[in-house]
């Protein structure tokens, strides 16, 4: 009897594998077909003026898609914190003379994009060391943007006093969660030391300037003691060498670089089983690499999950734009976030 159940398993599982490789065959049928819809779609092209999907018409996501602007070099732009915070750094790297309003939390940014108060937002997305920053992940579902640009910020934590004083005299260390987080090694030698949180790492060293305290440090960047006159007591205090943010650059209006490599999706799938691998199988069959997969509760359904796809690939690909609209076309929650490249600086120098 055993041995007969074991048989009857074996035979569905290779059932499921026969499936399976017919199911890959029929998407290498449907790469060939939609490489040879291409190539005629581009003979079309020459002779119409409004390219056209699938449906013969241009989909609403198409025309976001075929807007193309560059960042300009000067701009209103929306950071959270204050004076010399990482955040700060990044448009400074985004823009060459920047127009910076602060703003003391996350949503603030994303409603100043929104409500036309400023051109463009910055915000951190993910830390190489921490990992992603989720309150922002939490809130991109929530507004209305774009993502336009993204870019890397070496992050160097230094401990700064208020006066020249030894590291036993510390009684009480303020700084963001992430910085705090990220600098373990040094603070776990120090138990007896109180550690504070803070919504920004610049605004804590803003705030132990101003107390004039030799018992309190705060954890921040070398452009922070020199904004606010701090002492730096210890350099380079991160756990990780390299430690870097990724910021991206959100605007309210589309308008996607020429070089952008990078998209970004935020989407649900059916509560069934296979839905996630069906998903993540139509980006393996059209060679396109997925660089991040995130997951966050759905507020609007219990116990169901937001997905947040970065991929690698191009908007004017055809492939690309095909994918995009089917899966406009075919989930419950489909938003296109952006398409972007990266602005890069030297990774071996601080930000100035």
């Amino acid at each position: 009897m055993r041995q007969n159940q074991l048989d009857q398993i074996r035979n569905l599982q290779l059932q499921i594998a026969a499936m399976e490789q017919e199911i890959e065959h029929l998407y290498a049928e449907r790469k060939n077909l939609v490489q040879e819809s291409e190539s005629r779609l581009q003979d079309l092209l020459q002779t119409v003026e409004e390219p056209m999907n699938g449906s013969g018409r241009q989909s609403e996501l198409d025309r976001i898609l075929d807007i193309r602007a560059e960042l300009p070099a000067y701009a209103r732009v929306a950071c959270q914190g204050v004076e010399g915070s990482f955040s700060h750094q990044a448009a400074d790297q985004f823009f060459t003379k920047p127009d910076i309003q602060f703003f003391e939390q996350f949503e603030d940014v994303f409603r100043a994009v929104e409500n036309g108060e400023v051109e463009y937002g910055i915000l951190p997305i993910e830390n190489s060391t921490a990992g992603s920053v989720i309150p922002v992940y939490d809130l991109m579902r929530k507004h209305n943007f774009y993502i336009i640009k993204d870019t890397k910020v070496l992050v160097r934590h230094n401990l700064l006093t208020a006066m020249e004083c030894s590291i036993e005299d510390i009684t009480d260390v303020y700084s963001h969660p992430q910085a705090l987080s990220q600098c373990q090694e040094l603070l776990e030698q120090y138990p007896d030391i109180r550690i504070h949180e803070y919504s920004n790492t610049a605004a804590a060293a803003k705030f132990v300037a101003g107390e004039r305290n030799t018992r309190m440090a705060a954890i921040a960047s070398a452009k922070c003691a020199e904004l606010y006159d701090l002492h730096l007591l210890q350099k380079d205090i991160q756990d990780v060498s390299g430690n870097a943010t990724r910021f991206i650059c959100i605007s309210k209006t589309p308008g996607f670089s020429e070089h952008a490599n990078r998209i970004s999706l935020c989407l649900t799938v059916p509560h069934k089983p296979g839905s996630l691998y069906h998903l993540l199988h139509k980006f393996a069959l059209n060679h396109l690499n997925l660089c991040k997969l995130e997951s966050r509760p759905y507020p609007k359904k219990k116990f169901e999950y937001l997905f947040y796809l970065d991929v690698e690939g191009r908007i004017d690909d055809f492939q690309v734009r095909w994918l995009l609209n089917d899966l406009n076309n075919q989930l419950g929650y489909f938003k296109f976030l952006g398409s972007y490249d990266e602005k890069t600086v030297a990774e071996t120098e601080e930000p100035k």
